[in-house]
C-alpha cells in the first residue's frame, strides 16, 4: 500500500499562516474579555463613574474657549516640520544631487525665511500684544 505525497499549493502555504494569526488573535482577545468579566468590579458607584486624570477631580465643563493663536501656532509647527522633512531628505541625499539640488535647497530655504519673517511681522507669533479693538482711534 502507498501513500501519496502530500501537496500544498501555494494557495494555501500563503493563507494559512494568516489563519493562525487570525486565529490566536480571536483567542487572546477572547481571554482578555473573559477575564475582564471574571475578575472586573461588579459595583456601580457614583465615583466610579466619574471622569479622572492625573490625580486631579475635573471640575467645570469640558468646552473650554482657547485663544485662535494656540491654534495658529500649531498651524505654523506642522507647516515648518513638514518643511523640515523636505530638507532631511535633501541633507541625506546632497551629494547625489550636486550644485543644482543645492540651489534649489536655497531657494527653498529662502521662501521659508521669508515666509517666516512675514509671520513675525504680522505678529502671529506675538503672544504679549493684545489685539486692537475694531473702531476705537
Amino acid at each position: 500500500m502507498m501513500v501519496a505525497p502530500i501537496t500544498t499549493s501555494p494557495m494555501t502555504s500563503d493563507v494559512f499562516p494568516l489563519l493562525v494569526y487570525t486565529i490566536g488573535a480571536l483567542v487572546i482577545l477572547g481571554a482578555m474579555y473573559l477575564l475582564s468579566w471574571l475578575l472586573g468590579q461588579r459595583h456601580q458607584d457614583r465615583e466610579t463613574n466619574l471622569p479622572y486624570e492625573s490625580g486631579i477631580t475635573s471640575t467645570g465643563g469640558a468646552r473650554v474657549r482657547f485663544s485662535a493663536q494656540f491654534y495658529l501656532v500649531a498651524m505654523l509647527f506642522v507647516i515648518f516640520d513638514l518643511e523640515v522633512v523636505f530638507l532631511f531628505a535633501w541633507a541625506v541625499a546632497g551629494k547625489d544631487l550636486g550644485w543644482p539640488g543645492y540651489l534649489a535647497m536655497l531657494i527653498f530655504a529662502g521662501i521659508l525665511t521669508a515666509g517666516l519673517i512675514y509671520e513675525w511681522r504680522m505678529g502671529a507669533l506675538d503672544f504679549l500684544r493684545k489685539p486692537a479693538r475694531r473702531g476705537s482711534r
